[in-house]
């Protein structure tokens, strides 16, 4: 009787097993699982090679930043010409003073523009840029950073101590100048390479602080050479730059650009304001031959040949029989000058000066002016369309004689040496109803408000802005601008003082050393 029922159960087990079966696949038949959709983009794998490579500019800035100077001036106010785009100098211009350019932006001495105090400070600041040459502290800048200042100190590399800077001597028609930094010590210094050796297209890299913003790196190429139809804010001069799309800003003044070997191949000087992108350094080897003028007079003594030129016509050019692309039209000859020995005359065309193709007019004044004074050089010369070679032995240009006189009555006019600063580099006043008002500041308040700043200064290295109230120093209670100098001149060389600052609607501490 057992096994019949056995047989049942098998048979009730195994009709379930091919129902279920039947009923899936019947629902599978009826509704497929969704299918996913190709994705609409091909993913980059970290095996996928890159195309290009590149290499790392970090090495360059490495090796080159440690020798970069942060060059900051001050001196009395001027109207001189400034290159294109550069920030007027300073803070405080009289009465139309606003903030000051060259902080970065948010930094908190951008006061408001305009000012409501004035304490008599006629002086203007400057922030520009340079870099060593030597270990011993030469470094090199441009003229226009260092003119007319009456201090200068400096920053070497990342570090923020102020160096005092002697100015050994400048060119304002190049717009070059020597600095050396008066402080012991062997120093980091950057090599200087072969600027003729450039070409149109090499990359090259430029350090400054373009807007305050110190130590700032940007790169590109040479975009040209021989740029001299260049006169930045106007000032004419003897200029042979270098063009380039690396990044120029004002600050960037003096700093270096450099080449791919962390070598300078100019001095980042000018900006042209109306094109973005295009900036100008004075090519090294230039200044190179400067150099050893100014460093033993203070000048560079120029030479000249004593001719008045003119740029040649492609009629002219074809009536004298001069080649094309060629040439500078001697229009006067001064007398008793070095041409007028050397036999020149007028309506000579000089094609070549010392073996170098004179290509335009405005390369003869450049080559004549850095060949030295006592140098005896050929002139390629073509005359009643025939080609002659005349020798010449270059003078003294007589604006020498001039720069030196200036210089000399600028030496007995220059003021005594300046004694230590002692500052913390504020200027205060005593907190009234009205800067409460503007401010924002609470009826009770007290202390003193703070209303100029001198960049560089310790207490713009704390981070102290214009329009911040002290309202204690050291746990003292500061209730008047009086009463914040009595402590500032109260505390010892090298102490540190702990000032609490009322900004906005809250409280900030500062710390300083003062000086």
């Amino acid at each position: 009787m057992r096994r019949p029922v056995t047989i049942a159960v098998s048979w009730i087990v195994c009709s379930f097993l091919m129902l279920s079966t039947t009923s899936a696949l019947s629902a599978s038949r009826q509704s497929p699982a969704p299918k996913t959709p190709p994705l609409p983009w091909t993913e980059a794998t970290p095996k996928t090679k890159p195309l290009i490579t590149f290499p790392s500019l970090a090495p360059i800035v490495k090796a080159g930043e440690p020798a970069v100077l942060v060059i900051f001036t001050e001196g009395p106010i001027s109207d001189r010409g400034m290159p294109p785009g550069h920030p007027p100098l300073g803070p405080d211009r009289g009465p139309d003073r606003g903030p000051n350019p060259m902080l970065p932006p948010g930094h908190p001495g951008m006061g408001p523009p305009g000012g409501d105090d004035d304490d008599g400070d006629s002086l203007e600041r400057g922030q520009g840029a340079g870099f060593l040459i030597s270990g011993d502290g030469y470094a090199l800048t441009n003229h226009h950073v260092v003119e007319s200042a009456t201090r200068v100190w400096a920053y070497v590399g990342e570090s923020k101590v102020e160096i005092p800077v002697e100015v050994v001597g400048s060119d304002e028609k190049s717009d070059v100048a020597l600095l050396r930094l008066k402080a012991p010590g062997r120093w980091p210094f950057l090599p200087l390479a072969d600027s003729d050796a450039v070409d149109v297209g090499d990359v090259v890299v430029a350090i400054g602080s373009p807007f305050g913003l110190e130590q700032s790196v940007s790169m590109g190429i040479v975009s040209a050479r021989g740029r001299r139809d260049i006169t930045p804010s106007g000032r004419q001069g003897l200029y042979d730059f270098l063009q380039t799309d690396a990044s120029i800003n004002p600050g960037n003044s003096g700093g270096p650009l450099l080449d791919t070997r962390g070598a300078v191949v100019g001095i980042n000087s000018a900006v042209n304001a109306a094109g973005a992108g295009i900036g100008f350094a004075i090519p090294i080897n230039q200044v190179k031959r400067m150099l050893p003028s100014i460093m033993s007079t203070g000048r560079f003594e120029r030479s000249w040949i004593g001719v008045s030129i003119a740029p040649l016509s492609s009629a002219v050019r074809t009536a004298l029989g001069v080649p094309v692309g060629r040439g500078a039209l001697v229009r006067e000859v001064v007398d008793g000058g070095p041409g007028s020995k050397a036999g020149l005359k007028a309506g000579d065309v000089i094609t070549g000066f010392d073996g170098r193709i004179v290509h335009e007019a405005n390369e003869l004044p450049l080559l004549a002016g850095d060949a030295g004074v006592g140098a005896n050089v050929p002139l390629e010369v073509i005359r009643d369309n025939a080609a002659i070679t005349l020798r010449l032995t270059l003078e003294s240009h007589p604006e020498n004689a001039a720069v030196a006189e200036n210089a000399e009555a600028k030496a007995l006019l220059a003021p005594p040496p300046a004694k230590k600063d002692t500052s913390i580099g504020v200027a205060v006043v005593t907190l009234d109803d009205d800067h409460r008002m503007r401010l924002g500041l609470p009826k009770g308040i007290q202390g003193a408000r703070i209303s100029k700043l001198r960049p560089g200064s310790p207490a713009y290295m704390a981070g102290i802005g214009v329009d911040d109230v002290v309202v204690s120093v050291d746990g003292a209670e500061v209730n008047s601008a009086e009463a914040f100098a009595d402590v500032v001149k109260a505390a010892k060389d090298g102490a540190v003082l702990r000032l609490i600052l009322r900004r906005g609607g809250g409280q900030v501490f500062a710390a300083l050393e003062k000086p």
